[in-house]
């Protein structure tokens, strides 16, 4: 992977589309690992199910939480050409990561991410309360 690609700033407004489809491209994803760890769960039994599932909780915090503060981007993101940086075109940190990620259960509220939705499309900067909380934002990279 390749690490904290340069981004270009003042792009936040352009990649609106982009980050829908690179949630949903990275949901699919979990998803899928989620089909294969229930899978091989349900063949293990329990305990089995048990550690499994906790692999997989460990590995979606990894998935979200430390690639976006580690590269700057999800597999979703870097496919559609997406960083996420601090507001000032820094690189995102782990913590700043894991503080826009957590902040996303705010963003999805009342349904299908409608806070997060709303306020990307009518704040200046395109973005969510995680975006601002955490002081990043979402642009094209280069």
């Amino acid at each position: 992977m390749k690490k904290h690609p340069a981004p270009q700033l003042g792009t936040n407004g352009d990649v609106i589309g982009q980050r829908v489809l690179a949630f949903l491209l990275d949901g699919l994803i979990v998803g899928l690992l989620w089909g294969v760890i229930i899978g091989l769960g349900t063949v293990l039994g329990d305990i089995g199910f048990l550690v499994l599932s906790l692999v997989g909780f460990v590995g979606i915090l990894v998935y979200g939480f430390l690639l976006e503060g580690l590269y700057g981007y999800t597999p979703g993101k870097y496919v559609l050409g997406l960083v996420v940086v601090k507001s000032d075109g820094s690189n995102c940190t782990v913590g700043s990561s894991i503080l826009r990620n957590l902040l996303w259960l705010i963003d999805s509220l009342p349904a299908f991410n409608l806070v997060g939705i709303v306020l990307i499309l009518f704040t200046d900067d395109n973005q969510r309360v995680g975006d601002f909380v955490a002081d990043t934002v979402v642009v094209k990279q280069r």
